[in-house]
Parts: structure tokens; sequence; C-alpha cells
């Protein structure tokens, strides 16, 4: 069981002397001589920095060249799993070759640091670049100040370089017997002690001997028996560090040696604070005396056996200076005897260099039992689980998969819950508490009951809501005999793990089962749409093509056309007959009942009660532009796709329309305007276009080729968002500058756009350019649309409308309709009939309905 650290001094250190600005002003004062020394040598002593993982490099390589990422990341990994053997010896011929050039590099290292000459700047030097390596730094009497309860007194050795070689830390003389025997590591018989001068036989030993499936406990074997002997201590201790489950970094299980074997050792209370210690400072540490101060003794020691006298604690650190272990060495013993005397200075430098390798070793350890239990997560279960179940929230189903261990066979239903299940009974506990349940050895009196004896229960989160997806359970751990075990912890972080994915799973086949039942949910909406937009499949009579009047008849190559006059019907000829004058059915060999049945479907779906955007507004706009379409400069230069998407456009530019502009549909928040954003009416109205042209019946464009759809889908487009007034404001700029510029409009396909955008606009206003009282009865149409709008916008936003959309300026009417005429309509057809003279009818009915407009503003001003 991993034990968070205990209390790791923090107390105490801010009340550390600082030492290190004393020995700075000391260098300072030794003159800049000194400093050009201290500076030559640090190059050196840099280069023999922190000896990184071998497995490193290929790893940031992979990075680099942007493997580990997507599919490429599934085959570097399937690559590695299959071909083990290769990539092992591989990394085994890598990390030799580097380790000989990092061996040369620790080599001079320690050559500066045991030359007398340099050995003062040599050592300052090694405090800087790697003060958790490097000999400690601090000092602390034993009466500086009181700590917790749950720290003992720590000493740090005062590191004077100006003292003798021989200093040594002092140490009560309180006579401790132990019972643990000197012995020589098997591994250095052959070999003289390590003395830290030169690169260790045994660590690069068992380097070499790294890359294969090396129990970690062998490795702490080894090594604290060569630590033992090294440092001629009574014993050794090791731990790494490890997250707990609130990612906080804890200790995990103390090693020690004791002469012949190494096992898992108790934390004891002195042993947590002088590790958690060195984890937390990441400096090593020294222990003089433990019985300096007598309340802290008793509290900490008392309870204990086995009480140190000598401790020296350092740091393992990996490629990246992380602490990721410590390691400890009690009672170092005098030679040929059993004397307990204090650590040197030569100790803590031999077992500094050593730490070097050892984060090296253990790392690469790590990571090879990683790649391990990677290899196992993948397995669904572990091995000896009988059952393996996933109950989604509500529990309304369960997915059950037994492992049957006689013929070896796997077993998978899904079935629905039942409330007398003891699964169906744990889910609902681990839905309450959402934390993982371990149960064992679970007797209960009912069958059902007592088929579970040992089970694990964990929730299944989503993370992006943080609220339960299901709870997955494995049930049933047996052994090689039969016999129920406990599922250990381990297997509780695994299922942790895998829950993780299953989690995903889950959310991602929710999330598709949605998106499917939306996807349903609107081919059913479209359905029935399509149904009540769709005319009657059986054509009228009036529709008949011998029926329809001509053109003059109806007057509709006449820009003073009204149909005020005309019936439904006779709209709906109307309409019929432009197409026919164009030629487009024959052009485009566009059935003709299929004709009658779009403009049917189009008149339908414009709503009737609108006052002024409805169906007699569309035909209105579509003979505009079939006047325009009529004359002979539009008629040479457009051809007959742009012909056609401008017809289709002009007649379905406001289908469906409400009666209100976009700012009120963005103000209302409706759900157009969460749909399209910028206009919102205008992309409302294509798509209504787009659905009535793909409607069966209804599909006028069904003989054109793909591309050629695409490219008239693409010009109706364009041309039904041309409507909307703020896009005509912000093209208008460059169509009045080419035509002033008098620059050919019809050989840039840009420019024909541009027109065409115009002439959109242009037909969806002429109503300001028809006969007086046909202009008039319109306008009070409009205003009367647009009064019910501020009307709403008083009553439910409680705000004050636009003076055109304001009732209470219907008075002003007149003067608005001059300020409009002025602002939007007698611009656009000035240069209108620059470019087509036969357009100036437009601009002179736009300016005789100014005058009769000017005239009712001057007649109001003198009553």
């Amino acid at each position: 069981m991993r034990e968070k650290m205990p209390c790791l001094n923090a107390e105490s250190l801010s009340s550390l002397p600082d030492q290190r600005g004393s020995r700075g002003e000391k260098k300072a004062k030794g003159g800049e001589k000194g400093a050009i020394l201290e500076r030559k040598e640090q190059k050196v002593i840099a280069s023999a920095g922190w000896l990184r993982s071998p497995l490193r490099a290929p790893v940031v390589k992979t990075q680099r060249l942007g493997f580990r990422m997507g599919k490429e990341s599934e085959k570097v990994r399937t690559w590695l799993d299959d071909c083990s053997d290769s990539a092992r010896s591989y990394f085994s011929r890598s990390s030799r070759s580097l380790m000989n050039g990092c061996v040369e590099k620790a080599q001079a290292a320690q050559n500066l640091i045991t030359d007398p000459r340099s050995r003062r700047t040599s050592l300052d030097l090694r405090r800087k670049s790697h003060p958790m390596c490097g000999l400690s730094q601090t000092s602390m009497e034993s009466s500086t100040t009181e700590r917790p309860h749950s720290c003992l007194p720590v000493f740090h050795r005062i590191d004077s370089l100006d003292q003798d070689k021989s200093h040594c830390p002092q140490t009560l003389d309180v006579p401790i017997s132990l019972s643990v025997s000197r012995w020589k590591c098997s591994n250095c018989l052959s070999s003289p002690r390590c003395t830290g001068d030169d690169a260790c036989n045994f660590m690069m030993k068992l380097f070499g001997d790294l890359f294969g499936p090396t129990q970690e406990e062998n490795i702490y074997f080894q090594v604290l028996q060569h630590l033992c002997e090294v440092t001629h201590a009574q014993r050794c201790l090791i731990s790494m560090t490890t997250m707990d489950r609130a990612g906080e970094k804890c200790l995990g299980p103390v090693f020690q040696s004791d002469g012949e074997s190494v096992y898992n050792n108790q934390q004891t209370e002195w042993v947590k604070c002088i590790m958690g210690y060195v984890v937390s400072t990441g400096r090593p540490l020294i222990l003089r005396d433990v019985h300096e101060s007598s309340t802290i003794q008793s509290e900490l020691y008392g309870r204990e056996e086995y009480i140190p006298k000598g401790v020296l604690s350092l740091p393992v650190l990996n490629h990246k200076n992380e602490v990721i272990g410590v390691v400890m060495a009690v009672n170092k013993t005098r030679t040929g005897s059993r004397e307990v005397v204090s650590f040197s200075q030569q100790d803590e430098k031999v077992l500094s260099s050593h730490m070097t390798f050892l984060g090296l070793i253990l790392e690469n350890s790590q990571l090879f039992r990683s790649s391990e239990q990677e290899g196992k997560r993948n397995q669904t279960t572990p091995e000896g689980t009988d059952r393996f179940v996933v109950s989604q929230k509500p529990f309304s189903r369960m997915v059950r998969t037994e492992h049957n261990k006689s013929n070896f066979s796997v077993h998978s239903a899904t079935r629905k819950c039942d409330i007398y299940d003891l699964s169906y009974i744990h889910a609902l506990h681990v839905q309450n508490s959402m934390e993982t349940l371990n149960i064992v050895n679970h007797m209960a009196q009912t069958s059902k009951i007592s088929e579970i004896r040992s089970l694990i229960s964990t929730p299944l989160r989503d993370r992006q809501e943080d609220n339960l997806l299901g709870v997955c359970h494995l049930v049933n751990k047996t052994s090689a005999l039969n016999e129920t075990q406990a599922f250990s912890r381990a297997e509780e972080h695994l299922l942790e793990d895998f829950a993780v994915f299953c989690a995903l799973g889950l959310q991602k086949f929710n999330s598709q089962q949605t998106v499917d039942e939306t996807r349903a949910r609107l081919a059913v909406t479209t359905e029935v749409l399509s149904y009540q937009i769709s005319a009657s499949q059986e054509k009228p009579e009036d529709l008949e093509e011998p029926a329809i009047p001509s053109s003059d008849t109806l007057c509709l190559r006449d820009f003073g056309f009204s149909d005020f006059s005309l019936s439904q019907a006779a709209m709906t000829q109307a309409v019929v007959r432009m197409f026919l004058d164009l030629n487009l059915p024959q052009e485009f060999s566009i059935d003709y009942k299929a004709l009658c049945q779009w403009v049917l479907s189009v008149q339908k779906c414009y709503r009737s009660n609108v006052v002024y955007h409805n169906w007699s507004h569309a035909l209105r706009t579509a003979q505009c532009m079939f006047a325009m379409m009529q004359t002979d400069e539009f008629k040479n230069n457009f051809s007959s796709m742009e012909v056609l998407a401008l017809m289709i456009a002009s007649l379905c530019h406001d289908l469906d329309h409400r009666g209100v502009n976009n700012s009120y549909v963005v103000r209302s928040n409706q759900p157009l305007s969460q749909l399209y954003g910028q206009s919102s009416l205008e992309h409302h109205h294509y798509d209504m276009c787009l659905l009535i042209l793909n409607n069966p019946g209804s599909q006028i464009l069904s003989s054109l080729s793909v591309n050629k759809y695409k490219a008239c889908v693409q010009m109706i487009e364009k041309n039904i968002l041309a409507t909307d007034l703020a896009i005509y404001i912000e093209k208008r700029a460059k169509f009045f500058k080419l035509v002033q510029s008098d620059c050919c409009l019809w050989k840039d396909e840009g420019h024909r756009e541009l027109l065409r955008s115009m002439l959109m606009t242009a037909s969806d206003i002429c109503a300001i350019t028809k006969p007086w009282p046909v202009q008039k009865r319109i306008a009070e149409l409009v205003a009367t649309e647009f009064y019910a709008q501020g009307d709403r916008e008083k009553w439910e936003f409680n705000i004050q409308p636009i003076g055109v959309m304001d009732r209470e300026n219907c008075s002003r009417l007149p003067q608005m309709q001059v300020d409009y005429i002025d602002g939007i309509c007698a611009p656009l057809y000035e240069a209108l009939a620059s470019v087509c003279e036969s357009c100036s009818p437009l601009k002179d009915g736009c300016g005789n309905n100014r005058k009769h407009w000017q005239h009712l503003v001057d007649s109001k001003m003198k009553d």
C-alpha cells in the first residue's frame, strides 16, 4: 500500500541559513583572475551534464518526424510489438554507443573534481549545474528551530571548502549494536572498490544487461548490495516515487538490503520523513546524529526497534532532472570493525556518481515495464476472471461476457437489467458513490447473490459533462487451483483505465445514435414538407399550353406591369408564359408538366398572410427581370444558363418570407439566425428553392449534367443572396465605379456576376418604378408590413423601432419615400440606364414617383 509523504519540513526550509550568498561574496573577492579560471572550467564541467536515457533518442526522433500521431503511431507501435527482439537489440546497440561517450565525459568531469588545483572551483560549478547530485550546500544546527512531530531534526553538513579535506560530519557517541554483518558484493570481487574517480564497472555491466525482462527487485538487490559495499553502510534502502489517485507525488514501496536479499520493508516514520524530505527538496541529506532533540526523537523513534545513527540520502533523477526515487545509506562502519562512523565527503561523492547511472537504469526499467503493461492493458479482462459486465445508465440493459475455463470459450450476451441481480445492486452503489468498488468473499442467502465471490466495479464517466454513462464490473477472480482471489490494486487501476476507453466508446455510440435519430427525423420532416409544398399532380386546364395568353396580352414586356387586376390562375399563366418566351424549356429539355408543377409549388410556398412579401411580389420581380432579359443588350450578352438562373432566383428570392427583416430574426434569436447567421432570410429562401427544385415532380433541372447543375445552382444562390440590401450597399460602389469608367462588363466573369447582382436588386425594388397609382398602393402595403414588425418589437423587446417601422411616423411616409428613392433606388437605375439604354423606363418611372412623393411632402409643409 502506497502512503503519501509525511510533512516534508516545509516550515524549516524558510529558516535554513543561505550559505550561497557568503560564498558568492568570496568568489567576488577572488579577483578577475579567479573569475576567468571559473568560466574556463565551467565550459568543461558543462559537458559532463546529466546522462540521458538511450531510449529517449528514438522517441524524440519519432516525435520530431511526426510519429506517434494518427495512423502512423499505430503502425510504429504494432511493429515494435511484433519485432520486440529486434527493437530491443537495436536499442541495446544504440545505448552502448551512447554510453561510451557519456562515460568519457563523466571521467573528464571526475578528473576535474579530484584535481586539487581546481577542486574548489569545480565543486562550486558542480553545485550550480547539478545541485541534486553534488555535495550538500546548506547547513542547519540542531538548535535552529522546532519542527513538526512528524518530522525529525534534519542537519545538513556545512560544506566549507576552505576546511581540511578530512572534515567529516560529527556524530554523538551513542553505541548502537546491529546484527547485520558485512559482506562483499559478488559483482565487485574482481574489481577494486569504487572511488567515484572513474566509471563504475558494476553499474556499466548492470546497464548493459538491462535490455530484457529484468525484474526490478533483481535490480534493487544488485544495486543496494553494491552501494552497501562502496559506502561501508550497514544497510541501504531505495524507494521509487509514484502518483496517488489524487495525482500527487508520493513514495512507493521501500526496498532494503539485509546482506543476503532485498525485501519490501514497511515504511517507518523516520524512513518516510527522511526520504520524503529528499524527494520534496531534490537535495542530498546527511544526518550526523538523530539523538540531539530528545522530544522529537522519542516521538519519531520511540516505537522503533532499529534506530539509525548516521544517514546519507540522495535523490535519483531521470533525464529531465525530475526526482523519480530516493536512496538512503544507514550507519557507516569502520573497515574491519563494527564501529559506526559518520559518512564523509568521499562517500557522498561516490554515491552521487552512482546516482547518475542508477537514474538511467531505473528509468529504462520503468519504460520496459510500462511497455509490457500497455500490452496487458489491451486484453479485455485479467486472466482468471469469470465475467465482465457493462451496465448502461439508467441500467436498462446489461452487456455480459463470460469466460468458460473448461473449454476456453467466451460468451457475450445483452439482456435487460434485473433489479434482483447483484450486478444491478452494485451498479446502483457505484452510481451513488462515483467511486471504484472492490469486494471479495461476499456470501449471501440467495443463490443469485452467492454467484459473486469477488468483484470490482467502476463508473464510466462522461468527461465533458461529468456525468455517469454506465458501470463496468469484473466478477470472480480465481487462481490456478480454482480458488477465489481478491482483485489487486493493480487490477483496479487496469479496470479504471479500461473504463476510460469504454466510456469513450459508449459516448461515441450515444453521439452516433443521436446523429442517426436526428437524421431520421430530418428525413421524415423533409418528406412531410415535400408533400405539403407539392401542388396537385393533375395539371390544371388553365395551364394547358394553348390556353396560356401571350406576353402582349399580359403586358409582360412592359416595365409598368401590374398584377392587381390578375387572378391567381392568370398569375401562374404569366410565369409559365415568361419561361416559354425565353425558350428555356426547349433549351434545357424541361418537361412542361414539371414546369407547371414547379410554378404551382413556388406559389404554394409563399405565405398568404404576409402583406407585401408574397406571391404577388414574386411575380412583379420575375416580370421585371423578364422585361430586362427581352432587351437587346442583355439578350445578346447573357447566356441561356444565366437567364435561367436569374429567372428562377427572381421568382424564388422571397420564398417562405415571414413578414420581418433579418434584424428581427436575429434579435428574436430564431432558429434561422442560429442556422445561417448573416443574411438569414436570404439563405432560407435559397434552401427552400433547392427543396422545390429537388422535389419529385418539380425537378426542372434534372436534364442538366452534374457540372452544369452545380454552376446553375451556384448562380441561383448568389442571385438570391444579392437581394439583401446590406450586400447591395456593399457592392454598389464597385459597380458605379465600373459604369463611370465605361469598362466593358461582358468579358470579365467578376463583372458579369456583379451585374447580375445589380439586376436582382433592381427587380426586387421595381415597385418604385411603377405608375403612380400602383406605386402608391404598393408603398402602403410595404408600410403596413413594416408597422406590424415595429409593433412586435415594442411588445416583445420593449424597444423603439426604427423610423420606417414606427407606426407613429406614418404621417412622414412621403418624406421617407423620398429618402428611400434618393439613397437606394435612383443611383441604381441611373447606372443601369447607362449600361442598357432599354432600361431607361425604370429610371424615368423612379424619377416620376419621386416628384409625386415630394409634392406630398411640400403640400403637407404648406398645410
